[in-house]
């Protein structure tokens, strides 16, 4: 007969008070290990700056929406472990504007986390035009796939951010492709990127700014954007252009799409921008030089597409997981007896400002398959984001260092099992051990290790029995894991028991090997990227660019000077965050904010009279910016 959970943690107490296990710790070895998770955890530069780029991002699209995009995860969570040659992944919540009122929630019988969305049970007029399967439910798809119904202004920016590319630096080659992930969509970066297959080389080739610049001739030609849009847009390339670095190694932006701005200023295209011929261009002139006409086949493939993989060798790398996810309106119920339960122990952990701050905090839906009969068509869970930021805010370094430790063996001695035993499982059974474990044993190295024996023992207790109690609601995490496997995994986990630092030596040792290392990525990106070399930019980056200024037009009720707001006024967040200067409480900063406003907005007349007004201002904000990022 299985257990309730609240039985687990007796027999899991039990066990720890009478001793059963030994556990042996080489003391100077745990130490220096210590030392060096606390060193891979430590907070980066870029990690603020990533946090800033989602808040510049919710800036622009405030504009057109409430479309959102928060930094989230073990970034936030300060739990990111970057190895020598693995830097993990930042974790990116993208938030559309649709709120799922809580009453739509119906949750799965086997494993209540995962839910299904009943348009039917409320009216809502966001909800009411949505594609639905099953006559009634909420199609996963739209969120997974980023649709256009969800995500009226991001799906744009998502497209641009996520292009793939290949870049060269000194020493080495770096390709940045996407991957289908299941909450979501991965882009992996690769630093010293060959092919395992030597036969396939690289096609080097120099940007050809004349085909980009008859390539975006023809969309434009063929596109709904506006005449004011349009010189919006080229206003902005031709600053850009002015602004353009001497050497764009160090330039992400002119690397991905420094030809496809110089093309946008090239006079040529003047007969367009002052007056459109629609129709002139037709598709075979446009696709005259050779680049495929279907940008899907260049590395922008619909998600959920079964994909031929390519294998690849690296040096290092790191990556971005995007994760869409639509707000719930409304109080979950689970919040309601999780509240109760803590409020009623006496637990030590977490405090009872933490439990009110969870509580009226956001949650999400993200689509997501169930871990137990899944349908991939309606499937969603719930995503607690906010509340782990928040619990682990009131990690003691102590614990913290202990959560890392876990983490280094899921990734180390623990790796086989890793995709089906996730940190997320470890994260959960580590919560649960510091309810009933006091603050003082996490003072000490020695303290540090006693706890982790804990967390590890429960692990134990809940595999024996199959069931880990989510934290937030009553369901099983691993309800999909078979009896075999719990039993492979308890063997695993009982080895390290009996001695955990020679287990830990298993992630440690692992960062020895200087040798290549091999994943595996979609062919499709990899034909695209043999055509990119430096500079040189692709039909996809036109059409990338295009498609995001057109969905502007619209979420801007076709009011170019609405868009130009929308840039001026994120630039002024842009200078305030990362300067931490209030440009709008600033005279000679307000005074070129105006300018820019005036400059974005002017439809010139010739191209000297746009070259008078870039001459005036563009050094100044150079040099301003320069001065304002130190």
């Amino acid at each position: 007969m299985r257990l309730l959970f609240g039985d687990i943690l007796s027999v899991f107490f039990l066990v720890q008070v009478l001793g059963v296990m030994p556990f042996i710790v080489d003391h100077d070895k745990a130490k220096h290990y210590i030392e060096v998770l606390r060193e891979q955890s430590r907070v980066v530069k870029n990690d603020w700056r990533q946090h800033n780029y989602c808040t510049f991002i919710s800036s622009f699209a405030s504009h057109f929406g409430n479309e959102r995009c928060m930094v989230v995860g073990s970034t936030t969570e300060r739990t990111r472990l970057r190895s020598r040659r693995d830097q993990g992944d930042y974790d990116y919540l993208i938030i559309s504007d649709v709120a799922i009122p809580v009453e739509t929630l119906e949750y799965s019988k086997d494993v209540p986390c995962f839910v299904h969305i009943n348009v039917d049970k409320t009216p809502s007029a966001q909800l009411s035009n949505l594609s639905v399967v099953d006559g009634k439910y909420l199609n996963a798809s739209l969120l997974k796939n980023f649709d256009d119904s969800v995500f009226k202004i991001l799906r744009g920016i998502y497209d641009v951010i996520t292009m793939p590319s290949l870049t060269r630096s000194d020493d080495f080659i770096h390709i940045k492709v996407n991957k289908e992930v299941k909450p979501g969509h991965n882009q992996a970066h690769f630093t010293g990127f060959e092919y395992l297959g030597k036969e396939q080389g690289y096609i080097q080739v120099e940007a050809d700014i004349k085909a980009i610049t008859k390539q975006f001739r023809c969309l434009l030609d063929v596109s709904d954007i506006s005449r004011d849009m349009i010189s919006v847009m080229r206003n902005i390339f031709f600053l850009l252009e002015e602004l353009r670095p001497e050497n764009i190694q160090n330039s992400l932006t002119f690397q991905t799409f420094g030809a496809l701005i110089e093309a946008g200023t090239d006079e040529t295209l003047t007969w367009l921008y002052d007056g459109r011929s629609k129709g002139s261009c037709d598709k075979e002139s446009c696709n005259n030089d050779q680049i495929p006409e279907d940008p899907k086949a260049e590395g922008n493939s619909s998600p959920g597409t079964t994909k031929e993989l390519v294998t690849i060798l690296f040096d290092f790398k790191s990556g971005r997981d995007f994760i869409p996810a639509f707000p719930i309106k409304g109080i979950l119920p689970c919040l309601d007896e999780w509240r109760s339960r803590l409020m009623e122990s006496k637990s030590f952990w977490p405090s009872r400002e933490a439990i009110d701050r969870i509580y009226e905090s956001e949650y999400y839906v993200i689509a997501k398959p169930a871990i137990v009969n899944p349908d991939v068509r309606k499937d969603f869970c719930i995503g607690f984001n906010n509340a782990e930021m928040i619990l682990s805010s009131t990690f003691s370094d102590g614990q913290r260092l202990c959560f890392l430790l876990l983490k280094s063996l899921q990734k180390g001695y623990l790796k086989e099992f890793s995709e089906r035993l996730t940190s997320y499982h470890w994260k959960t059974a580590f919560y649960y051990t510091l309810e009933t474990t006091e603050l003082e044993m996490f003072a000490s190295h020695s303290g540090i290790f006693n706890a982790l024996e804990k967390v590890l023992s429960f692990m134990v207790t809940c595999l024996e029995q199959r069931f880990l109690r989510h934290y937030f609601i009553n369901s099983n995490l691993i309800a999909h894991l078979l009896e075999e496997e719990c039993r492979q995994i308890i063997s695993s986990i009982q080895a390290i028991i009996s001695d955990p630092v020679k287990a830990l030596d298993v992630y440690f040792f692992q960062e020895k090997d200087d040798g290549k290392l091999v994943d595996q990525i979609p062919n499709d990106q990899i034909e695209d990227l043999k055509h990119q070399e430096g500079d040189s930019s692709r039909k996809t980056h036109a059409e990338a660019i295009l498609s995001l200024v057109s969905r502007l037009q619209i979420g801007a009720g076709n009011d170019s000077s609405k868009f130009v707001a929308a840039i001026v006024d994120t630039l002024a967040v842009a200078v305030k965050t990362e300067a931490n200067f209030d440009c709008y409480a600033n005279e000679f900063c307000t005074g070129i904010l105006k300018i820019i406003g005036d400059y974005l907005n002017t439809n010139f007349r010739t191209a000297e009279d746009r070259k008078r007004k870039l001459e005036v201002f563009a050094p100044i904000l150079e040099l301003y910016l320069s001065q304002s990022y130190g």
